[in-house]
């Protein structure tokens, strides 16, 4: 009888199969709670600003860097934490950055005064980074090679999803709550996926067969000269956009910055456990992806700065219909990004990715013809309306059918023990991107957004812009389409 009730090897190979595919979709769920704060924090204290310009009394000027800071603090955070994460354990640095984000959140709700808000967004962005840094290893260590297209899509689906829905959710929150309500909003999320996390993950599932062999020590002086070389350069952007002149300090940190990197490389070279190894640029599929990726985000960044200050003064939508917009954007990433992320794996990310740029380009000429000619805002609303969402939508669909094969052929060319360290940079290099975009923005349309806002200035400024970026998505596609051909290989 006991005999007869025991469980055959083989059903217990098929209950073990059965528990790692459950574990593996919770395991995912935990990274996309993540990633959706971050995407959505990313932009929802954009429609803010005003509010807290006026509560703290300060310049905008001053206030911007409430928006600002994050995106450099993330982007020089980001390589840091993906090695501590290749030392310590990605499970640790994972938790440790649900707690500084929700810590970070809190105190920024309970801010008194701008400096300490910008003080505790850059802390919020600490654990931002951290998140990032192991999202898509997490993914990675819990799914198969064949899906990991699948998994990586999902993931960058949702942080544009979450990106484009902070506009919405930000306006919303503020009208009904104020804008303190944005931050704290993000707590009680933090705290449940932190919970949820430490239950679920698995250190032992996490981590890569093989690791680097000896003592792991962390790179300070590479740390250091990377963050003046990105520090340097985002903080000269921003300033050239803000005094739209290369005035002695534009020139002073953007000379620095581009020293720091000259000698955060030659540094990186020497060192033997370095914070990124500087060799990974030597992989073609890795160094191509995290160009058009930086391409990518920087064209997406400043298309989503102008788009607002296009409806509201083009179109005359009011500030709820312009964030309202952007919500087919939304749609296009939610659909096209799995979809994407299940065909690379089958057929490769070479004319996924070309089509992405291509598609955005023409999203993009779509957009601006909107406020000329035939398509103006002279038009019956309704069909202005529907012309809007059409190619927000179609731009959408170009950023999923992107990112995701992008991001699965970028990591699966690098070594499973540096793929911590290759995430990192891949992220930081979107946020880059993001800062890049948004600065170039501003600085192409400074002359339209100055003083009272007529239409007819701001088209002629809008339209090279966009040029600027069809051009830049031209660039991209070309990249994409000369990568190597067919389904990704495996992992060495």
């Amino acid at each position: 009888m006991a005999a007869a009730q025991q469980q055959h090897p083989r059903d217990r190979w098929i209950d073990q199969e059965v528990a790692a595919d459950r574990y593996k979709w919770w395991a995912l769920l935990v990274v996309q709670l993540s990633i959706l704060l971050i995407g959505i924090d990313s932009t929802i204290t954009n429609l803010a600003l005003p509010s807290i310009t006026s509560e703290f009394k300060v310049s905008v000027a001053s206030s911007q860097w409430v928006i600002a800071v994050f995106f450099v603090v993330v982007a020089l955070a980001l390589p840091a934490a993906g090695r501590i994460s290749d030392i310590r354990g990605r499970k640790t640095v994972f938790v440790v950055g649900f707690s500084l984000f929700a810590m970070g959140s809190a105190l920024s709700g309970l801010a008194p005064n701008i400096g300490m808000l910008i003080a505790m967004r850059a802390l919020q962005a600490v654990g931002a980074a951290a998140l990032l840094a192991n999202s898509n290893v997490i993914s990675l260590a819990v799914f198969p090679l064949r899906q990991h297209g699948l998994a990586l899509g999902i993931n960058g689906t949702v942080y544009s999803v979450g990106f484009a829905l902070g506009f919405t959710l930000g306006g919303i929150l503020i009208q009904l709550l104020g804008w303190r309500s944005i931050f704290f909003v993000n707590v009680p999320i933090a705290l449940a996926s932190l919970l949820v996390g430490c239950w679920i993950l698995r250190s032992d599932q996490l981590e890569p067969e093989q690791k680097t062999a000896g003592p792991q020590r962390f790179d300070l002086p590479g740390f250091a000269l990377a963050s003046i070389g990105v520090g340097g350069l985002m903080l000269g952007v921003q300033h050239f956009a803000k005094e739209q002149s290369l005035s002695t300090l534009t020139v002073g940190l953007t000379s620095a910055g581009l020293a720091g990197l000259l000698g955060f490389i030659w540094v990186e070279l020497k060192q033997s456990h370095p914070l990124i190894d500087v060799r990974l640029f030597r992989i073609g599929e890795f160094a191509r992806g995290s160009g058009t990726r930086l391409l990518n985000n920087t064209i997406v960044a400043a298309c989503l700065f102008a788009i607002p200050f296009f409806t509201q003064t083009v179109l005359h939508f009011n500030s709820l219909q312009s964030g309202l917009v952007m919500l087919p954007y939304s749609l296009g990433l939610a659909v096209a990004g799995p979809i994407a992320g299940h065909l690379s794996d089958r057929f490769g990310p070479r004319w996924l990715t070309t089509l992405g740029f291509i598609t955005g380009g023409v999203a993009l000429l779509w957009l601006n013809s909107i406020g000329h000619g035939p398509g103006s805002m002279n038009q019956d609303s309704m069909l202005v309306i529907i012309k809007v969402v059409g190619a927000m939508l179609l731009l959408g669909s170009a950023s999923g059918l992107f990112v995701s094969p992008n991001n699965s052929a970028s990591l699966d060319a690098v070594p499973l023990a540096r793929t911590g360290t290759a995430s990192g940079v891949i992220w930081a290099l979107s946020f880059i991107g993001s800062a890049v975009g948004t600065a170039y923005a501003a600085a192409m349309l400074r002359q339209a957004l100055h003083g009272q806002i007529e239409a007819s200035i701001y088209l002629k400024a809008q339209d090279t812009l966009f040029a600027s970026l069809v051009a830049l998505s031209v660039l991209g596609g070309v990249l994409c389409y000369t990568r190597a051909r067919g389904p990704k290989s495996t992992i060495s």
